[in-house]
């Protein structure tokens, strides 16, 4: 049997939903971790982290203080395990969307509204966070799972465009910021695929179109997410697909 040597291999912990694991708890788990041949750890925090001058931004969630994001890199490079923030840049933002003022520039449910310049001014601050807090040169900026996007508040300012050009100009805005704080973007890959055919994983190839491709920064990371599938076949189509853009592929 072929052997395979990966440069990262890690887990993806989520801290977004129902409970924020304990800095006290994470110190314990990160250990074990290490020792089952792991080097890396992402947090998935949506919104459950501080952010200067932002004070409803993880409100009441158990957010992580920005003295604890620090103390956990702090420990997590002591013992050889890196930890990657993984942050939203675009939908999955929920439970930030009902307060004001974050409410006026969302575009619909739990997505960010592209093309407004306090979406930026706020992903330049959460980039500021991460960066200040954490070593790693790579940042999950997530952006799956934006199905609706273009269709709320978008659409009655800007009219109908091509959703994936959307997201497209967003991803683009993104990865500047990201650059500025000297990052490597790593994305959620399922919105190219679903603003394409409709749905995300296929057995079949999926084929993009060429001027979509070339407006792909090729600074950023194409993460393929899949918790479901049984079949060889599904997977081999799928990482087919994704090496027909220039861009580094990850597999969660």
């Amino acid at each position: 049997m072929a052997k395979y040597k990966f440069n990262s291999f890690g887990v993806m912990i989520d801290m977004s939903r129902n409970a924020v694991m304990s800095v006290e708890g994470l110190k314990r788990f990160l250990p074990i971790l290490k020792k089952m041949g792991y080097n890396c750890a992402m947090l998935y925090t949506e919104d459950t982290y501080e952010v200067k001058d932002e004070p409803y931004f993880g409100y009441m969630r158990g957010r992580y203080s920005i003295a604890e994001m620090k103390e956990l890199d702090e420990y997590a490079t002591s013992i050889g395990v890196e930890l990657i923030p993984c942050i939203q840049t675009l939908a999955h933002l929920g439970c930030l969307a009902p307060w004001y003022p974050y409410s006026e520039f969302f575009d619909c449910n739990d997505i960010l509204l592209v093309g407004d310049d306090r979406t930026y001014a706020l992903i330049d601050k959460m980039f500021r966070t991460m960066r200040d807090c954490f070593d790693s040169e790579y940042i999950n900026i997530g952006m799956d799972e934006a199905h609706f996007v273009g269709l709320g508040k978008y659409l009655a300012k800007n009219g109908y465009k091509n959703r994936l050009d959307i997201l497209l100009e967003h991803l683009n805005k993104v990865c500047k910021i990201a650059e500025k704080y000297n990052f490597k973007p790593v994305m959620w890959s399922d919105m190219f695929f679903s603003l394409v055919k409709a749905s995300y994983r296929s057995d079949k190839f999926v084929e993009f179109p060429q001027d979509a491709l070339g407006k792909v920064p090729e600074n950023v990371a194409l993460c393929y997410w899949d918790y479901y599938s049984k079949g060889e076949t599904v997977y081999d189509a799928m990482i087919s697909s994704h090496k027909q853009f220039k861009n580094e592929v990850w597999f969660s």
